[in-house]
């Protein structure tokens, strides 16, 4: 059993740590104020960008361009794998990491082969702890996240996949929900290919100004640099809004614990001094 000064030292490094989580969970709220209305703020001129470039290429039919044509069968794919810089925030890497795991597992018994590009300390990490073959490699990607970053990054994706070693491009990320729910999901971002109901939405009235072939090229590049900063956007308030949770259970937790070792010690303590009393009234009772 624990003495009475193990219990308190214990008291005091649990009551420092709590005060850790607690900072970290008001740094994290200010953070996540921040990257929530950024991220609800983009998504409807992302939504609408992506809703009238997919009607663009549908109404564009045949007209030829590298960014939307499909490659045959998938024989290697390029996945780009968004995680965090930092942890201590709970699950959301693992979850991801598991579902990015599982994907890769079951494209390669198709015979897929795979290179990973990692954004995020931690994405690369993991896929030198599980050999993944590594193209490339950036850090603070979505510490905060900037236009600028997204267009650096997604000409980077739009050239390698321009050069013809990929017949696919995907993106793994964590998109977000809400600050108690962030979902792991992986996204096609190259080829584009429009939706079914696209062209039909649109019927046969659309008319493409200047023609088709100078519009479509510069708009299907504009959509991957919109998608990609959607993704950091998402990534980064998915991170804050992780971490807020996990320190805000962790400062709860070690409440919780402050309080049973509280109680602990106030009973090791009462037990001492009734000891310390049964011997005193002892010896006077010899004496």
């Amino acid at each position: 059993m624990p003495s009475l000064k193990d219990i308190k030292r214990r008291i005091v490094s649990v009551k420092n740590t709590q005060k850790i989580t607690h900072a970290m969970k008001l740094v994290s709220a200010a953070k996540f104020a921040r990257a929530n209305h950024a991220v609800i703020a983009a998504r409807p001129y992302g939504d609408g960008f992506e809703d009238m470039v997919e009607k663009v290429v549908a109404a564009a039919g045949d007209v030829p361009s590298r960014l939307t044509e499909t490659r045959g069968q998938h024989k290697k794919e390029l996945l780009v794998l968004v995680a965090t810089d930092r942890g201590l925030c709970g699950s959301l890497n693992s979850a991801l990491f598991k579902v990015t795991n599982r994907y890769i597992k079951e494209r390669q018994e198709q015979g897929v082969k795979f290179d990973v590009m990692a954004w995020g300390r931690r994405s690369g990490m993991f896929c030198r702890k599980v050999r993944w073959s590594l193209l490339a490699e950036r850090e603070k990607v979505t510490e905060k996240p900037r236009y600028d970053v997204a267009l650096d990054l997604a000409n980077e994706v739009v050239t390698t996949y321009l050069e013809g070693t990929y017949d696919a491009v995907h993106v793994a990320f964590v998109e977000f929900k809400s600050a108690l729910s962030q979902v792991p999901v992986i996204k096609q971002v190259l080829p584009v290919t429009p939706k079914a109901s696209a062209a039909d939405d649109m019927g046969s009235n659309i008319i493409v100004e200047p023609v088709a072939e100078k519009l479509l090229e510069p708009l299907l590049q504009k959509l991957v640099v919109s998608r990609m900063f959607r993704i950091l956007l998402e990534s980064a308030a998915s991170e804050h809004g992780a971490r807020m949770t996990a320190m805000d259970s962790a400062t709860k937790n070690a409440k919780e614990v402050i309080r049973k070792l509280t109680l602990q010690y106030n009973r090791g303590r009462q037990a001492a001094i009734t000891k310390e009393l049964i011997e005193i009234t002892s010896g006077a009772d010899a004496l």
